[in-house]
């Protein structure tokens, strides 16, 4: 499960690297989808692939 620091530390990367996307509010969305499917326990789905690479790495569990 996520804790704060690795949302923290999940969210920072993702605004420093494609915050200046013009897709950057569906990166968003997309990792707070991500990160909701793991910690529900269930794959990550058909998110972003630059998202999922980062949820799935940043994820704690």
């Amino acid at each position: 499960m996520f804790d704060k620091e690795s949302l923290d530390s999940l969210f920072d990367e993702l605004r420093d690297e494609y915050e200046l996307e013009p897709d950057w509010e569906e990166i968003q969305r997309d990792a707070h989808l991500g990160v909701a499917r793991l910690d529900g326990g269930v794959e990550i789905g058909n998110i972003d692939p630059r998202v999922a690479e980062l949820v799935t790495r940043h994820n704690p569990g």
